[in-house]
């Protein structure tokens, strides 16, 4: 099980980044095709009202081309986060972030039938890319860059939640680039399909926001 820290400083915690260089959390599972050189892990935290998010990737090729909230950011250098939780367990809300901090944001029971969450709500997730926010075409260089995320639970509003404290769920995360000149597929908990989705649940592992 994963276990969510409560933080009680979020302005001075969630503003700094591992002094390694690396999160606590490996994204380390190669699903379906090798991963090459990219190196991805994650801290995740909470204070109540927010969920923080750090992000660590270093890669040869890095790409960030879509600008616009809900647009197709898993084909660029992106990192995931998808959430479901106790009460609520057939449906699951995906997060998704590229490298310059565009956000994508739905909720649902499957790839299929997706709410996308509407982009006036998006923007109160607060992302701090290391990358900057301007959009760019593929870079053939090994790259390390990192994303800071805050997300409030106000936004889980499906589950009628204001606190996320005591709550507990199933959760993945993920670090993709489906049109990088090496497509990879990480993940935090193993997904065991025969072809790439992430979009499924049975292979969330256990979140506990403590």
């Amino acid at each position: 099980m994963l276990i969510v820290e409560k933080i009680s400083d979020p302005s001075h915690r969630a503003g700094k980044l591992s002094p390694g260089g690396r999160g606590t959390h490996n994204l380390d599972h190669q699903n379906w095709v090798k991963a090459g050189d990219v190196r991805a892990s994650f801290d995740i935290m909470h204070d109540g009202g927010n969920i923080y998010l750090n992000y660590y990737v270093h890669e040869n090729f890095v790409r960030a081309v879509n600008s616009q909230p809900n647009s197709p950011v898993w084909e660029d250098s992106c990192v995931e986060f998808f959430l479901s939780l106790k009460g609520d367990e057939k449906h699951y809300f995906n997060f998704e972030f590229n490298a310059i901090g565009t956000v994508l944001g739905a909720y649902g029971k499957d790839r299929y039938e997706r709410e996308w969450l509407d982009p006036s709500l998006l923007d109160i997730i607060e992302t701090h890319p290391s990358l900057g926010r301007i959009p760019f075409e593929q870079i053939d260089a090994p790259t390390s860059w990192t994303l800071q995320v805050r997300i409030p639970v106000d936004l889980l509003n499906k589950c009628n939640i204001d606190d996320i404290s005591g709550k507990d769920g199933y959760a993945n995360f993920y670090k993709c680039g489906d049109k990088l000149k090496n497509p990879h597929y990480l993940s935090w908990n193993p997904v065991l399909s025969e072809t790439p989705d992430f979009h499924l649940p049975r292979y969330f592992g256990h979140i506990s926001f403590i």
